[in-house]
Parts: C-alpha cells; sequence; structure tokens
C-alpha cells in the first residue's frame, strides 16, 4: 500500500526568507512595523533551528537603511534587501530611493502593507489602530518614479518567483532599485514545501551590458583618427574601478580632452595630463569630435553655444536615457553597453589602424594638454 506524500506546511514567510537565501541577499536593513509580525515569527524561528537567514541591520531611519544598502552595492556590487513599514516607511525612503534610481544603484525595497482583512477572517487580519490609517490607495505610488520594477506579493505560491524576478530586474543593467509589497494575510499563510518553487539565477538571472557592434566601433575609431580637436565628457564612467585607467590609456593614444561633468565617480586620474577639469563648454564648443561616456548630463545646453560642426558618439549603459522625460544631447552614433568593454573595443581598433602621422598629433595634443594641466594646478 503507497503511503501518502508527506505534507510539510510553512509560512509563506518562511518560503520568503528561503528566496532571500537563493538571492544570496546577505543583509537587511530594516525599519520594523506590525507589518512584518510573520517575517519576525519566521526568522526567530530559524534562529532557534539554528538556520542561517540574512543578517538584519536595524536602521533608525529608512533614509539610512537605504544609503547603507546602497553602500553596500556600491562596494560589492551586490544589492541588498531594505524592509520598512507600509506606506510611512515606503515614504520615509523616498529621497533615498530617488538618489539610488539617478545613480543606478540595485537595492530591493520591501515594505509591509496593511491587512486587507478587517474581521479576522484570515491569520494576519488588522488588529490595531494603525491597520486603518496606514493604508492609502496606491502605496506604490510614493516611489513608483524612482524604481525599475514594482509588485504586490498576491500569494505565498509565488514568493521565491517574486523574489528572482525582483532582484533580475534590480541587477540587470542599467541597474536600479525595485519594490515589492507585502499583505500581512499573504505573509501569513501556510503553504506545503512540495507548492513553493525555486527559480535558481542559472534560469532566470540578471542580464548584463556588453560589447558594440565591430562595425559601429570602426566608424568611431575613424572619425577619431580624423580629429583635430577631440573631447570626451563623462560623469560616471568610473563606476566600473577597472575603466578608469582604461580611459586614460585610452585619452593618451587618441590625444583626448576628458571632463567630468557633475561626476557620481571618478573616472580618470586627476593628475593625468588629459583630465582637462570639470566645464566642458568652451571644449565642447570648439571641438570636431565628441564622446559622451556614461554621463547623463554633459553640460547645460542654455549656457552652451551650440556647435553643429561637431560629431558626437554616445557610449552609456543606458543611451537613451529612459528615466527622463527630456534629454536634448546630440549623438550621431548610439552605444548602449559596458563602457569598459567598448572603450577596450575602441582602444584595440585605433591600435590597429593608428598611422605615425596620426600617433605624433596625438602625442602633440596631450602635450599641449600637459602644459594647460600645469597651468591650472599653479592657479
Amino acid at each position: 500500500m503507497k503511503r501518502p506524500a508527506q505534507i510539510t506546511l510553512h509560512s509563506t514567510a518562511h518560503y520568503f526568507l528561503e528566496g532571500l537565501n537563493e538571492l544570496g541577499i546577505e543583509y537587511l536593513f530594516c525599519n520594523l512595523g506590525t507589518d512584518h509580525a510573520p517575517l519576525i515569527e519566521a526568522m526567530a524561528r530559524w534562529r532557534s533551528e539554528g538556520l542561517a537567514h540574512a543578517k538584519t541591520v536595524i536602521c533608525p531611519h529608512e533614509n539610512v537603511a537605504v544609503h547603507m544598502a546602497a553602500g553596500y552595492a556600491i562596494a560589492t556590487g551586490r544589492g541588498q534587501g531594505v524592509l520598512v513599514h507600509v506606506d510611512a516607511g515606503t515614504a520615509n525612503a523616498a529621497m533615498a530611493l530617488h538618489n539610488l534610481y539617478r545613480a543606478r544603484i540595485p537595492v530591493l525595497l520591501m515594505a509591509g502593507k496593511s491587512p486587507h482583512t478587517l474581521h479576522g477572517e484570515l491569520p494576519g487580519s488588522r488588529d490595531t489602530y494603525v491597520h486603518f490609517v496606514q493604508e492609502p490607495f496606491d502605496q506604490a505610488s510614493l516611489v513608483r518614479p524612482y524604481v525599475k520594477w514594482e509588485y504586490t506579493l498576491p500569494t505565498g505560491v509565488v514568493a521565491k518567483e517574486a523574489l528572482r524576478r525582483a532582484h533580475t530586474l534590480m541587477q540587470s543593467d542599467p541597474k536600479g532599485p525595485v519594490y515589492l509589497m507585502l499583505p500581512r494575510e499573504t505573509l501569513a499563510e501556510s503553504w506545503d514545501a512540495s507548492a513553493v518553487r525555486s527559480y535558481p539565477e542559472q534560469r532566470f538571472g540578471p542580464v548584463a551590458a556588453g560589447a558594440a557592434d565591430t562595425a559601429v566601433i570602426a566608424a568611431l575609431a575613424e572619425r577619431l583618427l580624423a580629429a583635430r580637436d577631440p573631447v570626451l565628457v563623462t560623469s560616471y564612467c568610473g563606476r566600473n574601478p577597472a575603466s578608469v585607467a582604461l580611459l586614460d590609456e585610452l585619452a593618451h593614444f587618441a590625444g583626448i580632452r576628458v571632463y567630468e561633468f557633475n561626476p557620481l565617480h571618478l573616472s580618470l586620474p586627476h593628475d593625468s595630463p588629459c583630465f582637462a577639469g570639470f566645464m566642458p563648454d568652451a571644449s565642447v564648443a570648439k571641438a570636431d569630435c565628441g564622446m559622451l561616456v556614461d554621463v547623463d548630463v554633459p553640460w547645460i545646453p542654455r549656457d552652451m553655444p551650440d556647435n553643429p560642426d561637431a560629431w558626437w558618439a554616445h557610449i552609456d549603459v543606458d543611451a537613451v536615457k529612459r528615466g527622463f522625460p527630456m534629454w536634448g544631447f546630440p549623438s550621431n552614433l548610439r552605444m548602449e553597453g559596458d563602457s569598459r568593454v567598448i572603450l577596450a573595443q575602441l582602444l584595440e581598433a585605433l591600435r590597429a589602424r593608428a598611422t605615425p602621422e596620426f600617433t605624433a598629433k596625438a602625442r602633440s595634443r596631450v602635450e599641449a594638454l600637459e602644459v594647460a594641466h600645469q597651468q591650472r594646478a599653479q592657479n
């Protein structure tokens, strides 16, 4: 006689902690509330059983929590979790999310939602005053302009699938914050382990920016080979530390004047002769060939005379600026991808095509940039 399959019931909160482990989330930066009771209970049970879950870091304010997660992501490249309290915590996190969204830093913001049952119909039903006053009509609207994705967990059956979807989107280029809302009744549901699937990164993982088409690289290389006064403007090319030395090598080889306008990262050593400062206006006005590399705002158009003769290429992890309603900067050639990879492609193409005449002219430009660099240092 066949034995019936063994049923192992756990709460959605239990599977949620499992899902966070499967994502590799190491830290939860938290400002907790009554909406998190099932998660706190699951954490306590796990600890009593000697099971490891993401470490909780209690933060006095949601702004602190989100920025701590941001710092960890900047240092490691791995987005972490932030757990906040319903609409109030979400509102407190909004300004930090603005920073992360514009800086393309991954973080998984999670907030509870006030229970939707009033009379004890389900585990997790409303049992306190704040469950009534902390339920807006559209909680996600508080952060919608500053997230790549938002979702309300409808059932524990898809807890791990929703977490994987959130993680894949936040870690895919261009990276950024995502927002997941967790109703208390959903967290308190019980499900058999066989009902809750895992979604491994090998099959459901993020997408990384890559290289540019070789024909496009060749077209840009030919423009630089013919340029008399090339200029490059960046803001966050240095988000990958390996790009810093590469950009300096490219600038030296091709004699390119480089500016950091409103920099988010150090993109070029400031003692490099090719580093021309932070205000590109004068050079942009007379350049014949320009490159925008990982930059959101290369200059202020109102303050810049138009230079219709300049030819521009744009290399960026977000070349079309999807999050900007208006973005009016010139680009004859756009390449969306990993700037470190694309700059390496470009340097290789230039080396393969460089003539002695080009090398001499580029060296002469670098010597002139060195003189200008020394003069700025003296002043």
